[in-house]
């Protein structure tokens, strides 16, 4: 009798132990195998990976990529307001462009941009009278020479035309010699006149169909206005010779003398041509 109950706690005892053995391995392998909510990604801490934030981080970069800087054009018009006719004084290469620095036609001294080619011709127009062309033109809109992707649009000296007949019509020579038929007038010392609106030492020779001559110095030359005029004093008389500022310096209408007695015309000649 003894032998059987110890028989039978000893199976029981054994049965105890295979079934906290099972129950240990059961929870074992419910502790490595973690689901995840919604077939989500899970880190090993458990924390779920966002990938939302890069997305939108390619999106803000895609939007906010500036786009290139355009030129804007704009109503420029080539040569508007700017001198037609005038005395080059200075010519100098800069950086972005060529600078010309010239005395217009009312006198007033002022600089304008031009293109480089007007540079390579510096000796041709100091102290030259010219006409100028003007076109509209694309410089750097740079600190320096080296380019910086901008530029801007500027109406600028294209080219420069010397007059021939800026010195009041002077050709070839530092003499001429005018003549209507009635008015016979010899011009000389225009080498006198540099350019600059009332100065000079021109010298005239008149005499009229009946041989009445008279001779004055002191001249001196102003071109404005799309003419120039030689001046003399002589007492209470004054002596202008007027003549249109061609490209040429051929003026198909002739210079005009007007003699003046304080402020009554008395004479006006019309018609004068070299001869």
């Amino acid at each position: 009798m003894k032998k059987s109950i110890f028989t039978t706690a000893l199976l029981i005892t054994s049965l105890l132990m295979v079934g906290c053995n099972n129950l240990k391995a059961e929870n074992s392998d419910t502790s490595n195998s973690v689901q995840a909510d919604n077939s989500e990604v899970v880190s090993v801490n458990k924390d779920k990976i966002d990938n939302s934030s890069s997305i939108n981080d390619k999106e803000d970069s895609n939007t906010t990529e500036k786009a290139p800087v355009k030129n804007v054009s704009t109503n420029l018009k080539a040569g508007e307001g700017q001198p037609k006719f005038a005395t080059i004084r200075e010519i100098v290469q800069g950086d972005l462009k060529c600078y010309v620095t010239l005395i217009d036609e009312q006198d007033k001294e002022q600089t304008i941009g031009a293109s480089f080619e007007i540079c390579a011709q510096e000796k041709e127009f100091i102290n030259k009278k010219v006409k100028l062309s003007y076109d509209i033109l694309n410089f750097n809109d740079c600190e320096s020479n080296e380019p910086c992707g901008k530029t801007k649009k500027e109406s600028a000296i294209v080219k420069m035309e010397v007059v021939d007949g800026s010195k009041s019509g002077k050709s070839s020579g530092d003499t001429r010699t005018l003549s209507n038929g009635e008015w016979t007038i010899k011009l000389s010392n225009y080498d006198s006149w540099d350019g600059v609106n009332n100065t000079g030492n021109v010298k005239y020779y008149g005499c009229d169909s009946k041989g009445k001559c008279i001779e004055l110095t002191g001249g001196k030359v102003s071109c404005r206005n799309g003419k120039c005029v030689t001046g003399w004093k002589n007492g209470n008389y004054v002596y202008a010779l007027e003549n249109a500022i061609t490209e040429d310096g051929n003026d198909s209408q002739g210079s005009t003398l007007i003699v003046r007695q304080g402020n009554k015309v008395i004479l006006r000649a019309e018609g004068l041509k070299q001869v």
